[in-house]
């Protein structure tokens, strides 16, 4: 199960999204990614309706929908939807392993990053693996005091490039990284002129990298008035910050394990108390009874749940949480996450003998009847015998689903994995649901 949720992830094309405010040095930096031998075979998303994304000589025709370039990158450009454009680029998908989205400098990150799971199709084959916020040091004070975008843009991010520092004091510098922190507690900082700095750092945004940046040290429920700035907290001396002071970012690191239909109740909680302000979410969480670490991260209203590696034998088995947004209150989510504990696993109870991710008593799946699930998806799709199919049961979050779904996951040789959900615990799936899926892969999404 543990090596198909890594073939599922490898197969995948990453998506990087490049934000910034006009001007920071987004052009700078992807012109940088383009030219550069990475050795990524990247594809470029280029907004027509903001900057002029690629320097003309790059460019064979400016016509072409897809450019090859002499680094192995292709360069495509935006004509229409986004969802539109990754199908396009999917028709493409032997060329390239990243998708690289540059916006325009007005651009809030989100609706970008919503775009990739409006259909089954660009969720099998593209993940999110990060966002670059592009930060020009001279002029992000006023930028942040003046647009809401600016700051949605370094709150969204993971990686903030604090761009043309030769034009800002060091102490000016500092004073902004503060700034930075009240926004966004867990996006690394690379201060750089003209955009140049270890290309090594873009590439290494995946969700796993949230394990280095929010460390045990971190306390979810620290003080509403602690003036440590460092921390993300609204403050009332910074109120004049309009578009600074209210976006918070909470973070949880709890042991123990969860139960996930607890789980998915209180998601569902944090999602219709929030709502549009909750920027983003993500983190690796602990199920109970589960060999596999559980990942997920939301966009808004939108939250993408899957298996991720196993937990090795000697680590501690941490949740690690963050959470994005405007006015969040950081002790109700961090109370109501503590709520999701497993009563049997987290230090006041004995385990269940046959341990149970949803806490239900009594359960026993039998490999009976996940053989009996793959044998259908053999027969509805015409999958060979030796192609794993994965079936496991997970969380899901969205008001209209059960909270308990299972996810199918066909590992196909050469091409992305096929994902299935079907809105039924495993022992009540039946040969209709499986057939069904032939006209809805993703019924609950």
């Amino acid at each position: 199960m543990v090596d198909a949720a890594r073939t599922q992830e490898a197969e995948k094309a990453s998506v990087i999204i490049v934000t910034g405010f006009l001007g920071a040095g987004k052009t700078t930096l992807l012109n940088r990614i383009l030219t550069a031998e990475h050795g990524r075979r990247i594809a470029v998303v280029v907004n027509e309706f903001g900057e002029v994304g690629i320097d003309h000589h790059l460019l064979i025709a400016s016509d072409q929908q897809v450019v090859q370039m002499n680094n192995g990158c292709i360069c495509c450009t935006v004509r229409g939807d986004l969802v539109r454009n990754f199908f396009e680029l999917a028709e493409h998908r032997d060329k390239f392993d990243t998708v690289i989205i540059e916006t325009t400098g007005l651009a809030e990150p989100a609706p970008v990053a919503q775009a990739l799971y409006a259909d089954e199709r660009i969720r099998s084959e593209f993940t999110l693996d990060g966002v670059i916020a592009v930060v020009d040091a001279k002029h992000i004070a006023a930028q942040l005091e003046e647009s809401v975008e600016a700051s949605e843009q370094i709150a969204f991010a993971d990686l903030v490039v604090l761009n043309k520092t030769d034009l800002a004091t060091t102490d000016e510098l500092d004073r902004i990284e503060q700034q930075i922190g009240r926004l966004n507690k867990i996006a690394k900082i690379c201060r750089t002129r003209n955009s140049e700095f270890d290309l090594d750092t873009v590439f290494a945004l995946q969700s796993a990298d949230l394990e280095l940046r929010l460390g045990p040290s971190i306390a979810p429920d620290r003080d509403e008035h602690d003036h440590d700035h460092e921390h993300g907290r609204d403050h009332n001396h910074h109120a004049h910050h309009n578009h600074l002071s209210d976006i918070v970012t909470v973070c949880i690191v709890e042991p123990g394990e969860l139960d996930g239909m607890k789980l998915s109740v209180w998601f569902r909680s944090q999602i219709a108390t929030f709502g549009p302000n909750l920027l983003r979410m993500k983190g690796i969480l602990n199920l109970h009874g589960d060999p596999d670490q559980f990942l997920f991260q939301g966009v808004r209203m939108e939250f993408e749940g899957r298996p991720g590696r196993a937990w090795s034998a000697d680590e501690e088995r941490l949740n690690r949480l963050v959470f994005i947004g405007r006015k969040l209150d950081g002790e109700a989510i961090a109370q109501g996450f503590k709520g999701c504990l497993s009563t049997g696993a987290n230090g006041n109870g004995a385990s269940s003998a046959r341990p149970d991710p949803f806490g239900r008593e009594l359960l026993e799946i039998s490999p009976q009847t996940l053989e009996q699930i793959r044998y259908w998806m053999r027969q509805n799709f015409g999958y060979a015998k030796e192609i794993p199919i994965v079936v496991k049961e997970v969380p899901c979050v969205k008001a209209q689903c059960p909270p308990i779904e299972t996810a199918i996951i066909a590992i196909l040789k050469n091409v992305p994995p096929r994902n299935f959900k079907i809105q039924r615990p495993i022992n009540e799936v039946t040969f209709d649901n499986v057939y069904d899926l032939i006209e809805n892969p993703m019924p609950c999404c």
